[in-house]
């Protein structure tokens, strides 16, 4: 199965003293009613890897790609469970908050996350579980590809056909921004992202857009994936950019607008009442400084999983972990769950957070 049927199938289902220790290794404390205390030596780059039943440092067979002896990994920023595009367990993730934890309310049968594909457009839009619809929080996103930036929001994901609603027509708005100033901005009306999900196969195309050409190209998963002629593309509810996982491309992409993610979620009435209209000040006022900002972390697609844009807390400098968070994690084993709380980093740095100081409860 190709990254993009993984994807898309993903995106429709819907204190205590420790001893001194080395790069690589653990120190762990006895087991309290909060969990066992581990400390853990992140490598910038490369991955040191977790079996939480202990819990403990192992080092799998290889790179850990093909074991299922490890339950999560850290390599710098990422943290990963042993699922999805990470590993070849049936591991995940569910975020859950700090406050449900420490009152012992955990989810009975949670939907967990996988690892999977993800980007600039991962979070794009807020979901209301009760009607099972999707609405664009009318983020800013940025794209930049060889010294080139454009702007892009999305406006709405269902479309209309003959008067009956349509998902995955998307209304969206770009424009490249120069350093002299923004050019015109691109209307898309109803751009075509109605291929794949469960019941199709590969081989239908969907919309890929080639910002420099101001041009729609109806691609496949194969053909988009050996193509560097599109920047962005789109199936179903999957948005990605042609970069890293995302295409042989060197598009890159970021979410301007991501730290105001969390906030969205606990208030899904107010992103509800967003619109072309009251979002287009948000989008007109991107200018080129604001995308040429080195601190704009731009990047290609990549994995991405339950922690990503969670784990961390926003605007902290030097990096430190979220305070209001803990994780349910589903070992590599499908069975065996823990919930995991991030104390602290000791020694972060823009490349990694060093010492990661963790607890670990197992809960079934």
């Amino acid at each position: 199965m190709t990254r993009w049927a993984v994807a898309t199938a993903f995106l429709l289902l819907a204190a205590g003293c420790s001893e001194e220790v080395g790069p690589g290794t653990s120190s762990g404390g006895a087991p309290t009613n909060d969990g066992t205390r581990l400390e853990v030596d992140v490598p910038a780059s490369g991955r040191v890897f977790l079996r939480l039943a202990e819990p403990e440092v192992v080092v799998p067979a290889g790179d850990g790609a093909e074991s299922t002896d490890w339950d999560l990994a850290f390599s710098g920023y990422d943290v990963l469970t042993n699922s999805g595009l990470s590993g070849p367990g049936d591991g995940g993730a569910l975020p859950i908050s700090r406050e449900d934890y420490e009152a012992g309310e955990l989810p009975g049968t949670p939907y967990l996350i996988a690892d999977d594909a993800g980007g600039a457009f991962t979070r794009w839009y807020a979901y209301d579980s009760a009607e099972h619809v999707i609405y664009s929080r009318f983020h800013v996103h940025a794209i930049e590809h060889e010294g080139r930036y454009w702007k892009l929001q999305i406006i709405t994901f269902y479309g209309e056909v003959q008067g009956t609603p349509v998902r995955a027509l998307y209304r969206l708005r770009y424009a490249e921004v120069l350093p002299e100033g923004p050019g015109p901005a691109v209307d898309i009306e109803a751009l075509d992202a109605t291929a794949g999900g469960i019941e199709t196969d590969d081989t239908a195309p969907s919309a890929c857009l080639d910002l420099a050409g101001n041009r729609e190209l109806m691609l496949t998963p194969a053909e988009a994936s050996a193509s560097t002629a599109w920047h962005v593309c789109f199936r179903r509810s999957l948005i990605t950019v042609n970069g890293e996982l995302g295409g042989p491309g060197k598009t890159r992409g970021a979410d301007l607008h991501d730290a105001e993610t969390a906030d969205e979620d606990k208030n899904l009435d107010e992103v509800m009442q967003r619109t072309a209209a009251s979002e287009a000040a948000r989008f007109d006022a991107i200018g080129y400084d604001t995308l040429a900002d080195p601190a704009v972390p731009y990047r290609g697609d990549h994995i991405a999983t339950a922690f990503t844009g969670r784990w961390l807390e926003p605007g902290s400098n030097p990096p430190a972990p979220a305070k209001d968070v803990a994780w349910l994690i589903q070992g590599a084993d499908g069975q065996s769950r823990f919930v995991l709380v991030v104390d602290g980093f000791e020694g972060a740095t823009a490349s990694s957070p060093g010492r990661v100081a963790i607890r670990v409860k197992q809960v079934e």
